[in-house]
């Protein structure tokens, strides 16, 4: 009876084996390894980031498979090899890094494979020129290319990157500047009139308008340009602002008064802390800002010669020779001349009761020139080389500091002048041009051996541009 139903089953087993339409599928998966990528990749911001993974198949068919990097979990590329760009903040002190991972979809089994690695990513912000700008709108644009690397790209819009939540700097840009780790970025209206900015990652830190103003007083604030050493100061239309950055404390008006400061101020870069100097184009003469009563800046001292006088001109430009020698430049309309001075400042002495430096100062005539440098002029004099740059138009020359020989420098191709700046040896000039609708940045040789020589390609861009800075040490 056993025997029969063995039979039975075996027979069953058979017949519906026979029926069978065959139509299961025994593929093998197509599982993935991933290899060649490693634990840690540094890099900078606004690097591209470099990766050609390996991958190990059980079959060959590739077609199908879809890629993804992710960065902190953004996405920066689609393709098989890596080749995104890393936007992500710095990388905190004793911080690990962000996390990344590479993704590989199989698209005909919806199967993912992971593999997973850590991005430390650096400042871009600590070599850099910056580029100040006006768009088409009047808003303010920062810009900026690496210098610590060749053929750097410029990166745009850096304060909305580094802010992606607190929209756009203010309208009527004048200036960005840089010193001692301080960065500043100074427009004429706006919410936004003077921010200062952490030049690591340029994220906001503060804000300074009329609010943070200490003291009685109630006006408006509309700033120009500043000079930062151990102090500040900011020139605006409405007088001279301290400005304390060691102590954090807000913008501080020193004297009030029937007084027309020029657009500039200039101190002891060695003990300027207690020290700055201007000059009011209503006197007609070079005055210091003193704390005499303990007050910040109350008093306002002439700085006067009988050797000669300085009626009817007014303040044009300014170059800092040196850490205690200041070379204003005046200028007569009606004379059409330009007068240059030589202000040298020293504090050799304490006041015991203060303990405040005492300066003497003492300033001569150098020269006078004509036709050379009038109100449109652009000009920058050199630290340590006692040259003069100096720009009318599209024209650029050079000339010794104490009025020796002029030398054609370089003639911009596209618009004018707007503003130029030497690198921090010296051998590099840096010429910004506009047409009011596009700019561009020359980089000219300083030196004998290629003078006037475009060391690079120039930088292009929308807008006007109407200042720039540097940070950091630079190599080419």
């Amino acid at each position: 009876m056993k025997k029969c139903l063995y039979i039975f089953i075996v027979l069953f087993w058979a017949i519906g084996c026979a029926d069978d339409d065959g139509n299961y599928s025994y593929s093998t998966v197509n599982e993935i390894g991933i290899d060649s990528i490693k634990e840690l990749y540094t890099i900078d911001q606004f690097d591209i980031l470099e990766i050609k993974p390996y991958l190990n198949f059980k079959i060959e068919n590739t077609e199908d498979l879809s890629f993804e990097w992710k960065v902190n979990n953004n996405v920066i590329s689609t393709s098989r090899i890596c080749d995104g760009m890393v936007t992500e903040d710095p990388t905190p002190s004793g911080s690990a890094g962000y996390t990344a991972f590479l993704c590989v979809t199989d698209n005909a089994t919806n199967l993912k494979y992971y593999k997973s690695f850590t991005v430390k990513v650096g400042t871009a912000y600590t070599n850099s020129l910056y580029i100040l700008s006006e768009n088409a709108e009047g808003n303010a644009k920062l810009s900026m290319q690496r210098r610590d690397r060749s053929n750097a790209p410029l990166i745009h819009d850096v304060f909305e990157t580094a802010n992606p939540l607190l929209g756009s700097l203010s309208k009527q840009p004048k200036q960005v500047y840089y010193y001692n780790n301080n960065f500043v970025i100074l427009c004429a209206e706006g919410d936004r009139k003077m921010v200062a900015m952490d030049p690591k990652t340029m994220k906001l830190e503060r804000i300074y308008g009329e609010e943070v103003i200490k003291g009685e007083y109630s006006g408006t604030f509309t700033p120009q340009n500043m000079k930062l050493y151990m102090g500040g100061m900011i020139v605006a239309k409405e007088g001279l602002f301290g400005y304390n950055y060691m102590s954090n404390q807000a913008l501080m008006r020193p004297v009030a008064g029937n007084h027309d400061f020029a657009p500039w101020v200039d101190g002891n870069m060695q003990m300027d802390a207690y020290m700055w100097v201007t000059y009011d184009n209503s006197d007609y003469q070079f005055v210091r800002l003193h704390n005499g009563s303990g007050a910040l800046y109350d008093e306002i001292i002439p700085i006067t010669t009988d050797k000669f006088s300085t009626e009817r001109q007014k303040f044009l430009t300014a170059g800092h020779y040196g850490y205690d020698e200041l070379r204003p430049v005046l200028y007569n309309t009606e004379e059409k001349k330009a007068y240059f001075y030589r202000l040298k400042m020293i504090a050799d002495e304490w006041d015991m009761v203060t303990f405040l430096p005492i300066w003497e100062f003492s300033y001569e005539k150098i020269m006078e020139r004509e036709n050379l440098i009038d109100e449109n002029s652009i000009s920058v004099l050199g630290m340590n080389s006692l040259y003069w740059f100096i720009a009318n138009g599209s024209k650029i020359v050079r000339m010794h500091g104490d009025g020796g020989e002029i030398r054609d420098l370089f003639t911009v191709p596209n618009g004018v002048v707007v503003d130029m700046l030497l690198d921090a040896k010296e051998e590099r000039l840096f010429v910004a041009s506009s047409d009011g609708v596009n700019s561009w940045v020359y980089v000219l040789s300083t030196l004998v051996n290629d003078f006037g020589a475009q060391k690079e390609e120039p930088l292009q861009m929308s807008g006007k541009i109407v200042s720039m800075a540097r940070t950091g040490s630079w190599t080419y």
